[in-house]
């Protein structure tokens, strides 16, 4: 799912195809900014996938993100680390 565009920012269907060819439907769930670069989560909307996805934004194409699989697992940590830092901080705020 390397280099995969995805349309405009708002609730659009961003629609993915996994290494065996099979297309998956997201859309954004939040852009997260980790060590000055931007993030896309992408929740699943088909019953299929049972977990979001996380791609590096490198830049945009016109009105679409560039996006790019993260290669490096201390750069996937970092953004995992600092997702479920801000999950766990909305939770909380909810709960007040």
């Amino acid at each position: 799912m390397a280099d995969e565009h995805l349309h405009d920012h708002d609730d659009e269907i961003i629609v993915l195809e996994d290494e065996n060819g099979q297309e998956h439907q997201f859309v954004l769930g939040e852009v997260l900014t980790v060590d000055e670069k931007d993030y896309a989560v992408l929740l699943p909307i088909d019953e299929e996938m049972e977990e979001g996805v996380i791609f590096r934004i490198d830049g945009e194409d016109g009105d679409q993100m560039v996006l790019a699989e993260i290669d490096d697992d201390e750069e996937w940590q970092r953004v995992v680390d600092a997702y479920n830092d801000d999950l766990f901080d909305d939770s909380e705020d909810d709960e007040a």
